[in-house]
Order: structure tokens, then C-alpha cells, then sequence
């Protein structure tokens, strides 16, 4: 149970970061925090208050939402940036089996991501792990 109103009818919690940095600390599993336009929920990373965005699998496994609303910056822009700036690559573009973890994590039936990583074979047992109901975070 939560003290209050959560993102979008409040303010995120947690420090603020730029955009770059809060998404940084997302993958580094850091409390929550926000920017300008993105803030971390958990596992989730979500941009302009309420649009999943990025869903964190483990360590170095992130799946990152391919059909993401255009905003001032590209969203997506700035997520895989940040993911390249921490050694991530992309690994597999539209992921199959990401859409039953989407509908896991954040209820999302029809969407498309990429899988970001820095080794498929874990990246790829990751997405398996969470497709059938394991926790998202380590």
C-alpha cells in the first residue's frame, strides 16, 4: 500500500536526474527517481508520467518499447543512448516473446520491443524466465 497518489495524478518520488542519467539509474537497479520525462517504477521505466517505456529483465537485460509515442526528444532515442553509454546492444529487434512479459509486467497486449543486452543466451532466458510469471527483478 502506498502513503499516496502515485505518477500520473502526483509527482514521481526519488531524487531527479536528467533524462540520461535517471535511465543510468534505472539500469543500475537504483531507487526510484525522476526527470523531466521519464520516472522509475520498479522494474518499469516510464516516460511523461504514465507511457511504459523500458522494462528492466535482470542485470543486463532490458526490453525496450519499440512503438513509444514521440514526444520533444525521442524517448526511445534517449533510452538506447543510455543503454549504449552502459555496454548494452541490441540483441534482438521485436522480440517475440516480449509481449506475454509486457502483459506481465504492465498489462500491455499489443505493443512491440527490443531486446538490449550483453549476452543473448542470458537475455534470451531472462525473457523466458518473466514470459512465465518470475519476478522481473534479480
Amino acid at each position: 500500500m502506498t502513503d499516496g497518489l502515485l505518477p500520473p495524478f502526483a509527482d514521481p518520488g526519488g531524487p531527479a536526474y536528467d533524462d540520461g542519467a535517471l535511465v543510468v539509474a534505472f539500469l543500475r537497479h537504483e531507487p526510484a527517481g525522476h526527470s523531466a520525462r521519464f520516472h522509475i517504477e520498479g522494474p518499469v521505466l516510464l516516460a511523461d508520467r504514465e507511457v511504459p517505456a523500458a522494462l528492466i529483465l535482470g542485470p543486463s537485460v532490458v526490453l525496450v518499447r519499440r512503438d513509444l509515442p514521440d514526444g520533444p526528444e525521442d524517448a526511445r532515442t534517449t533510452i538506447e543512448r543510455a543503454l549504449a553509454s552502459e555496454d548494452l546492444s541490441l540483441l534482438d529487434p521485436e522480440t517475440p516473446l516480449a509481449v506475454p512479459v509486457a502483459l506481465q509486467i504492465v498489462g500491455l497486449r499489443l505493443s512491440s520491443w527490443d531486446l538490449w543486452g550483453t549476452d543473448l543466451d542470458e537475455a534470451f532466458a531472462a525473457v523466458r524466465r518473466v514470459a512465465v510469471g518470475e519476478s522481473a527483478l534479480p
